[in-house]
């Protein structure tokens, strides 16, 4: 059971869910009003270590029914509660009361354009100190033929691109085709999330969608009028073009002439989607991290893009579009092979969130959408005041960072990470385990380590680190290095030397890559199978972590190279792996 206090309860609620009434149970159970009609018959509860959405009272049965229609978010799951299926819950296992909250607010951020929408069909308004205002957020289901009518559709600067192969694609028309023909006069394909600004509406979340929808109807020969989208990245072109040709190809294989126009029109007037709209672009953004949609998945590390995208308040459009652009080209950079790779995902998920965590002794599993929040920071700006002591050093190192950039170098000397000088868009300020400020210099951080990661992973003929490469190449490479196992002692072993370089550059990673590699892969002589779980522990890898984020100089890393010495001599021989032997013999 989680201690909690009623006071902290009452506190919640009323900073949280003001004027919803409370009910604060007997400490294993309680609940807060939610919506404005059903009073407290409809209320967020907790009980069992999770939260729920209750309906009870005597007219439970429209809304209900209502829900059942409209609710299709796979985080929320209907149960028997008084009554069957009035109970909506989140799945999401709660171990803490700050887990609790965000729980509240989770469920909340899902089910309130629903309660509200409800609402308004039964002619209910939000009322705020007894003035009736229009609600902040408008949620209904319409057809796709109402949402391609609406003529202001636009897509803001920081969206990312159009990326939806062939096989998204695909999956949209087999699924609009297969409920064509089993009859369905309703089908649901998603849900878009639209923010009204300046007599536009700003796709927040749907732009994948909106756009192949666009595309289908285009190659039907649709006679409506289509939105006019006008696209910002180039990448978007690239895939607009293939999916086109391919739509083509699909509707001559699978559709007869005479069939497609009964095609186009099932599209527009049976297909539905929950069109969200809402008038601030907090709200928008809360609720595009809660969805969940289908086709090409939203990488987490992609919700840090919108969020420090949107706290660039003061920043022009063009800085914005440049650290979008900055971005993007992470996300779909190109080796010298033409192969496209996610470098993002590998620097963010496998890097630097893991190093963050095992440089504080944590365990460090899998990055998720749950922990976006270790790269989300503080905002330096005029309107955003200093909160803590803690949080002046930020300030110090915004104005370094501007001042070296106005100033001639060569009159202000920092230390650089390569002995022959760092590209100017390595930042001599950043570093791994820093607080994080949030909106443009969360990019520059960013691409500070993209940058690191290609020198020394992905310029294997380049003099810088040379040694550490043919190293690299040639324990790091050897014949069964694809297994699961190796590369997950692989990744770990790349994190170590990220953290190494950041801390002590060239000459720090030059002294210690061989030590933290033999401790390292002995793992791999010791255990017959090595598992993610095994590696993301702290006993087995975080502490060298720890040990070098907390040196202050080389020579405090002496206890990583006693290790070695050790393990060289004396780990068990459980697993041969040829080339790696030779360091333990």
């Amino acid at each position: 059971m989680i201690d909690i206090s009623k006071e902290q309860i009452l506190e919640f609620a009323n900073k949280v869910f003001p004027n919803q009434a409370v009910n604060l149970g007997d400490g294993n159970w309680w609940y807060i009003q939610a919506g404005t009609l059903m009073g407290e018959y409809l209320h967020y509860e907790y009980h069992n270590e999770k939260v729920h959405l209750h309906i009870e009272g005597p007219n439970w049965r429209p809304i209900r029914n209502y829900f059942d229609r409209v609710v299709t978010d796979p985080r929320i799951v209907a149960e028997h509660w008084w009554r069957k299926r009035c109970c909506l819950t989140l799945q999401r296992d709660l171990s803490s009361w700050n887990e609790i909250q965000d729980a509240f607010l989770e469920i909340d951020r899902i089910m309130r354009p629903h309660i509200l929408n409800f609402e308004r069909s039964q002619g209910v308004c939000n009322r705020v100190n007894d003035n009736q205002i229009e609600s902040d957020v408008d949620a209904q289901k319409i057809k796709v033929g109402d949402l391609m009518s609406l003529s202001n559709l636009h897509i803001p600067e920081y969206q990312r691109p159009y990326r939806w192969n062939y096989k998204n694609v695909e999956q949209l028309l087999n699924d609009i085709n297969n409920a064509r023909a089993n009859g369905k006069q309703d089908y649901l394909i998603g849900s878009v999330i639209l923010h009204n600004k300046d007599n536009l509406l700003e796709i927040v979340d749907g732009q994948q969608r909106i756009t192949t929808l666009y595309l289908i109807e285009r190659a039907l020969d649709c006679k409506s009028d289509l939105p006019k989208l006008e696209f910002n990245h180039t990448d978007s072109f690239c895939h607009i073009r293939e999916n086109s040709n391919f739509i083509r190809e699909w509707i001559e294989f699978n559709l007869v002439q005479s069939d497609r126009q009964d095609f186009l029109n099932y599209i527009s007037n049976c297909c539905q989607v929950v069109r969200v709209i809402v008038k601030q672009l907090n709200e928008a953004f809360q609720l595009f991290e809660t969805q969940n949609g289908r086709g090409k998945e939203l990488e987490a590390y992609n919700l840090l893009k919108a969020y420090h995208i949107r706290a660039m308040v003061s920043s022009s459009r063009k800085e914005k579009i440049d650290c979008d652009v900055r971005w993007e080209d992470a996300a779909i950079y190109t080796n010298k092979n033409n192969a496209p790779r996610d470098l993002l995902r590998q620097l963010i998920n496998e890097h630097l969130y893991r190093c963050r965590l095992w440089s504080r002794s944590e365990d460090a599993g899998r990055f998720s959408k749950q922990h976006v929040d270790e790269f989300k920071g503080f905002t330096i700006d005029r309107d955003s005041p200093i909160e803590f002591a803690y949080q002046n050093s930020l300030v110090q190192q915004q104005i370094a960072t501007n001042l070296m950039q106005l100033m001639n170098t060569g009159l202000l000397k920092v230390k650089s990470r390569f002995n022959h000088g760092d590209p100017d868009n390595i930042s001599p300020f950043a570093n791994i385990n820093q607080l994080i400020v949030n909106g443009k210099p969360f990019f520059d951080w960013v691409e500070t380590y993209i940058e690191i990661y290609k020198r020394i992973f992905m310029q294997p003929d380049s003099s810088q680190l040379s040694g550490f490469k043919d190293f690299y190449r040639s324990f790091c490479k050897y014949e069964g290095s694809q297994r699961s196992g190796d590369s997950y002692i692989r990744d770990v072993y790349k994190s170590a030397i990220i953290l190494i370089f950041d801390r002590f550059g060239e000459k720090g990673v030059n002294h210690l890559y061989k030590a933290v590699y033999i401790c390292l892969y002995r793992i791999r002589l010791e255990k017959k199978q090595v598992r993610y779980a095994t590696m993301s522990s702290h006993s087995s890898s975080g502490w060298i972590f720890a040990q070098i984020n907390h040196a202050k100089s080389i020579s405090d890393l002496s206890e990583i190279i006693n290790r070695a010495s050790v393990y060289q001599k004396k780990t068990l021989r459980n697993f041969v792996v040829n080339k790696v032997i030779e360091l333990f013999d």
